[in-house]
């Protein structure tokens, strides 16, 4: 009976189906974790905690799971925007419905990724933002959070004059926790004395609590805000702009929300994501911790651009440069501040 109340709950989450293989499974039956002969049989499932529109680190996931459908003809659903409360009986339903990998996407469902793959060995379950795995079955892949920080850190460190730095935060989730930490690193090596405050909205996409967040943060001096919240953090953008404040974008491009936004530090989740589940189709991917940074150029700067494309030195924009060139050579940027 409860697998037929996750399955249920799945279908009625599940708002998109992308593409239709010739050959499907009947809902209930045993799942055989995969046919990689044969791709095209293969069923994946994406979970995804906020809208697949959200013009950054959902809707990256969203794209993925097209751009694998695209190449393999097979079968992908997602279900997005899940509550909490879902998280756990949507990623069973997937696996109960015989779908042969199911991706969760974020931290925050990792511990629902651990408790369901237990019941289903001969499912592949992996889990973005996630620094461990789980035998037999579960990859977490890092998409070299730190990295991501330690270039927010330093773009945020050379922009402000206040030496106070805002830092927003969804949640504190290991990831973001992660994130915030190369943040904190990267502005001790530039300049010890700057101050970092950091504010968790408790959201991934109500864009008025990062307003309201950069508000609170700009009446405590920081003249320079980073933001790391989905959707949510969008309105950070719109704030800066509102208030003369500098921006420094993450995981997505966020420049299309206000001029503030002078430089943007990426992490592809797209590439990403499409790499582990090609990886999974193949059989390459194994159970465990897999981290896909720079590296393998999921996190990236984009160009400087907005009112403030010129606030840097050309100094400073070549240190940040040496920096990520650092990281995508295998260099742990831990080892800079030891």
């Amino acid at each position: 009976m409860k697998k037929t109340i996750a399955f249920l709950l799945s279908l009625i989450m599940t708002l998109s189906l992308l593409t239709a293989c010739s050959t499907q499974k009947e809902p209930n039956s045993p799942n055989k974790g995969g046919n990689t002969s044969d791709p095209s049989n293969l069923k994946i499932g994406l979970v995804l905690t906020g809208s697949a529109n959200d013009g950054g680190w959902n809707q990256m996931a969203a794209d993925a799971a097209s751009t694998v459908a695209a190449k393999y003809g097979c079968t992908v659903n997602f279900s997005e925007s899940v509550a909490t409360t879902d998280i756990e009986n949507t990623i069973r339903g997937y696996a109960d419905a015989g779908y042969d990998i199911v991706f969760a996407h974020g931290a925050e469902l990792f511990d629902a990724s651990k408790q369901v793959s237990k019941d289903y060995p001969d499912t592949k379950f992996i889990n973005s933002c996630a620094f461990s795995g789980q035998e037999p079955n579960l990859t977490g892949v890092d998409f070299g959070a730190y990295e991501l920080g330690f270039l927010n850190g330093l773009a945020c460190a050379y922009a402000t004059e206040a030496k106070k730095v805002g830092v927003i935060i969804a949640v504190e989730s290991d990831s973001m926790l992660t994130w915030v930490e190369g943040i904190k690193d990267a502005v001790k090596y530039v300049d010890e004395s700057i101050e970092v405050v950091v504010v968790a909205t408790g959201s991934f996409d109500d864009p008025i609590k990062a307003k309201q967040a950069t508000d609170a943060m700009a009446s405590k001096g920081c003249d320079v805000i980073t933001q790391n919240a989905d959707a949510c953090g969008n309105g950070a953008v719109e704030e800066c702009d509102t208030l003369g404040l500098v921006n420094v974008g993450a995981v997505g491009d966020q420049s299309a929300y206000g001029e503030s936004c002078f430089l943007s530090v990426i992490q592809d989740a797209h590439q990403g994501i499409a790499a582990a589940i090609d990886e999974a189709i193949n059989g390459t991917l194994k159970p465990g911790p897999v981290v896909m940074g720079a590296n393998a150029n999921v996190v990236y700067l984009t160009g400087y651009t907005g009112k403030y494309a010129n606030l840097l030195t050309d100094e400073e924009k070549a240190t940040l440069q040496s920096v990520w060139q650092q990281a995508h050579d295998g260099v742990d940027l831990h080892t800079l501040t030891k």
